[in-house]
């Protein structure tokens, strides 16, 4: 354990700062006193202290005012921005951190309305007017179908996100990112944008956009790159249950994307995406299955789970059915089958189908 981890009495509360952190406005430096060794240890945790932990800090955050953020603004740019937001996750941290060493919850002070002292008017009021009739709330997903072609559907899409309303922001991040596929969306594409309204949501408590941070913070889109806080959204989202979040941690354990390589934590969470028939993460758990890594070798069981995504006409894991029956891997040795495998992969637009095919192809000179 490192001088800085001794402050926070272990892992545990390592780990809350990171996650209150995050919530609190996902800034880019690490917690005062803290190394990102001192991180990867807490990350190390057992899923279950995991768990506890990050559902502690969400609750802490769901209760607390949502913080507001400028629909199209970008992320906090200035140094006294940055300085006040983390000083917000700090104090967040230390509540947090404060219950957890004490056992106690943080209970918010009861507040004692003053007296109401009835007036009697002197003359009667005029009747109130008749009440208004209700005009029903039109849907986010029936604003963001009109989005592309509606600007009034689109100025109100901005500004429910503007009142904090967390599927909003999603809606109109998922816009900005581009990653709709609609012939009607023609909103320029604004990755740092689009990164803030993901924050904004995730930190309103939206799975979908706890996994999109993470996303965001691995590739540096926003224009902050950081794995530890990749890693540390992905998990948010993977506790939730959210496939490809659990898939995304799976793989930042096999690669060590902002914590220790850890084959038997990838085989861990690419299994729960398994189970919910994601075919990234069935493949994924197929290869560590087919070569023992973190798991008992087993080729027979990789052959099922590559079947199982390739149902779901997953073009990798065609590629991967091809290798195994070029080699006989899992299954009897079959040449024909692996070059059918090998054109279906080509089809689904796998890169490497092509130079697979062509590998067993016989030369004709």
């Amino acid at each position: 354990m490192s001088d800085s981890m001794m402050q926070y009495r272990g892992p545990e509360e390592v780990l809350a700062a990171l996650f209150a952190q995050a919530f609190a406005g996902g800034a880019a430096k690490l917690p005062a006193g803290l190394s990102r060794a001192d991180l990867r240890a807490a990350l190390a945790l057992e899923p279950a202290a995991q768990a506890r932990i990050y559902e502690q800090i969400r609750q802490h955050f769901r209760t607390a005012p949502a913080p507001r953020a400028a629909v199209v603004a970008r992320p906090r740019g200035a140094f006294g921005q940055r300085l006040a937001g983390l000083g917000a996750a700090l104090v967040t941290a230390c509540l947090v951190l404060a219950t957890i060493a004490h056992r106690q919850p943080v209970t918010a002070p009861v507040l004692h309305p003053a007296p109401v002292v009835a007036v009697m008017p002197t003359r009667l009021a005029p009747l109130p007017p008749p009440p208004p009739v209700a005009v029903p709330v039109e849907s986010v997903a029936s604003l963001l179908a009109q989005a592309g072609q509606n600007g009034a559907a689109l100025a109100l899409l901005q500004s429910r996100a503007a009142t904090g309303e967390q599927d909003a922001a999603f809606a109109l991040a998922s816009l900005l990112d581009q990653r709709k596929t609609q012939d009607e969306i023609t909103l320029p594409k604004d990755d740092k944008a689009a990164f803030g309204l993901y924050l904004q949501a995730a930190q309103a408590g939206n799975v979908q956009a706890e996994y999109d941070a993470g996303r965001f913070y691995e590739s540096g889109r926003g224009g902050v790159r950081d794995a530890v806080l990749a890693t540390a959204w992905y998990r948010a989202a993977a506790l939730s249950g959210y496939a490809p979040a659990q898939t995304s941690l799976g793989l930042a354990y096999q690669t060590g994307l902002g914590i220790a390589r850890d084959n038997a934590q990838a085989a861990h969470w690419f299994a729960q995406a398994a189970a919910k028939n994601d075919p990234a993460a069935q493949t994924d758990l197929g290869y560590l299955y087919l070569y023992g890594q973190g798991v008992a070798k087993d080729p027979q069981r990789a052959v099922n789970l590559f079947g199982q995504a390739a149902s779901a006409q997953y073009g990798p894991a065609f590629l991967a059915l091809g290798y195994c029956a070029a080699q006989g891997l899992g299954m009897a040795q079959d040449v024909p089958q692996a070059a059918r495998d090998f054109l279906l992969a080509e089809q689904e637009g796998v890169p490497q189908a092509k130079a697979a095919i062509a590998m067993i192809t016989p030369s004709r000179n």
